[in-house]
């Protein structure tokens, strides 16, 4: 059952996808980390710009967000998509803010698909916050500096991003 929760400075939904969702995720993703296109040392991400095999199940949970969330307005984010994060041991998010496209903010929802046993934690504004696999969390990405970080050990922090243009 889906659980909203507070975070520090957002908050996020417990249980928003399904063990057998993330695993398809993980599972898609893994086989098919050599298409990822690095872009920091030990950090790639895979942008949803053409059909695969996952996009129905991606299309679903971003329709999921909508319903859920009762987004209105909002557009297609251009520039990042939809897109699958993997960091590995040593990897992390730099903190950044997001461009918006005038009174459409850039929002994106993120899937937590693995997530590390040490680092790889959640830098939102000044706050960090742990999160679990299953969870979705809302990253005001246009207006809240964001990142994460360092991922200590072999386990890897895959998130799926959802991305958004919502009009305040």
């Amino acid at each position: 059952m889906i659980e909203k929760i507070e975070l520090k400075g957002t908050y996020g939904y417990k249980n928003f996808i399904t063990d057998n969702e993330k695993n398809q995720l993980v599972e898609w993703s893994l086989n098919n980390e050599k298409k990822f296109i690095s872009n920091r040392d030990n950090r790639a991400y895979y942008t949803f710009s053409n059909p695969t095999s996952v996009t129905d199940l991606i299309l679903n949970l971003k329709e999921r967000i909508i319903q859920l969330e009762s987004i209105v307005d909002w557009k297609e984010e251009p520039d990042y998509l939809d897109y699958i994060g993997i960091n590995s041991k040593g990897g992390f998010i730099h903190q950044h803010l997001d461009l918006n496209d005038g009174e459409y903010i850039h929002t994106r929802y993120n899937v937590i698909l693995s997530y590390p046993d040490e680092g790889g934690e959640s830098m939102y504004g000044n706050d960090i916050n742990i999160l679990e696999e299953n969870m979705l969390w809302k990253c005001v990405a246009g207006k809240v500096m964001h990142g994460s970080t360092v991922v200590k050990g072999d386990k890897k922090r895959i998130t799926l991003s959802l991305g958004f243009l919502i009009k305040e």
